[in-house]
């Protein structure tokens, strides 16, 4: 799968959309693209609304509870909408997230390559993420920030 100019466009906004998130240890966007490229959600990690953002955010264990992800926000808010055809993502999905992605019918996915730490620990998780995802033929590229300089010049 080739990166086009629209692939580093959406996933330098998906990085954009990230900083909104009010998690201290963990940003994440997500954007969601229909076929005409002009139908567009995105969604970040967060806590649902109503809850509040407090030092909840910061004991791990509590937060994995509360928080929802920003390819679920952004599946969300596409919904009724438009048919979601690409997903860009600024690190792999996890598998919960991998289920919702199947379950929309999302073609492709382009993530941004996780650093190493994020890598190590998630790795199993990345693994069958991914195996999830080639099951169904969902395609997944990995875009590294060298690939997407044409995008942020």
């Amino acid at each position: 799968m080739s990166v086009t100019d629209w692939d580093r466009r959406f996933l330098e906004l998906a990085y954009h959309i990230a900083e909104w998130s009010k998690d201290p240890s963990s940003k994440v966007g997500c954007v969601v693209v229909g076929a005409d490229k002009r139908d567009v959600c995105f969604g970040y990690n967060g806590f649902p609304p109503g809850i509040t953002d407090d030092e909840r955010l910061a004991d791990r264990d509590t937060k994995y509870k509360l928080v929802r992800h920003a390819e679920t926000n952004a599946l969300s808010m596409a919904r009724g909408r438009f048919k979601p055809e690409t997903l860009y993502v600024t690190h792999p999905p996890c598998m919960k997230c991998t289920v919702e992605i199947v379950g929309e019918r999302v073609k492709r996915v382009v993530s941004g390559i996780p650093s190493k730490p994020f890598a190590e620990r998630w790795r199993s998780e990345m693994d069958d993420s991914e195996k999830m995802l080639s099951e169904v033929g969902i395609k997944l590229k990995f875009l590294s920030l060298e690939e997407m300089e044409p995008a942020l010049g």
